[in-house]
């Protein structure tokens, strides 16, 4: 896995919730603390003002994270 000084994940599988079809909500599956792999939740929680900022992930050192959103895609 390779970071770029502008926070691009390239190469790296993208975690996709949603009509995947459509925009759905896209996140990298990594943790922001210590940049290993997490294991995604099945589902993420939409409220009013979008999604929900919480975690939605958990990472083997850190426990619960939040995944890095890149947007609807």
């Amino acid at each position: 896995m390779s970071r770029f000084p502008d926070g691009t994940y390239e190469g790296v599988r993208r975690i996709v919730y949603g009509e995947e079809e459509y925009a759905g909500a896209t996140f990298v599956p990594v943790c922001t603390t210590c940049g290993r792999f997490v294991k995604a939740d099945e589902t993420v929680r939409v409220g009013e003002a979008g999604l929900a900022s919480e975690p939605n992930a958990t990472c083997r050192r850190c426990g619960r994270v939040e995944m890095l959103f890149e947007g609807f895609v």
